[in-house]
């Protein structure tokens, strides 16, 4: 089942919906990260008059590449999951539908669904950090012999000091 919102049988009022869909359906393609479960979208949906409003959030378990020590792991992306359907008549629709916005959608009276995979999609890749992190210590590889600090010690930055430096060394070993 993709994120299908079934607007004509939600009742008027809040109601709590829950939506499945697989790593294929939402179709993510987005360097360096990987989709590798099923994505979940749950929260209130009120219907009232010609709106119809959804609070809640999903969840995406993703593999990535962290940015320091260029290993893969793996995490549930969260995020807040809010958008407003508006519904309009068709003769108003195609003016008003150009002033929706990322989380304000227009839509004709008489639509049965609302497919808002594309919401998800766009959330997903706003949850995404810059540069990912397997986890905040994470000491990155050693820029000289490219051992991933994380596993293993490397005695490269003990060998090598600029000449330069050498003086401001002698000064912090005395004190």
């Amino acid at each position: 089942m993709a994120f299908i919102l079934k607007i004509k049988d939600l009742p008027e009022d809040v109601s709590r919906q829950e939506f499945v869909s697989s790593p294929g359906e939402l179709s993510l393609d987005y360097e360096g990260v990987e989709v590798i479960g099923d994505v979940r979208a749950y929260g209130n949906v009120t219907k009232s008059n010609d709106q119809v409003i959804f609070r809640g959030e999903f969840v995406a378990p993703v593999r990535m590449t962290c940015s320091r020590c260029a290993e893969e792991f793996e995490r549930n992306l969260r995020s807040e999951l809010v958008f407003v359907l508006t519904l309009v008549p068709e003769k108003d629709y195609q003016e008003l539908e150009e002033e929706a916005s990322e989380d304000f959608y227009f839509i004709p009276e008489g639509t049965q669904e609302f497919d808002f995979s594309g919401h998800i999609r766009e959330q997903l890749i706003v949850a995404l950090e810059m540069k990912p992190l397997c986890r905040e210590e994470c000491r990155g590889i050693c820029p000289d012999c490219g051992k991933n600090l994380n596993n293993e010690e490397c005695i490269c930055s003990e060998k090598k000091i600029d000449e330069r430096w050498l003086p401001l060394r002698d000064l912090l070993d005395r004190s």
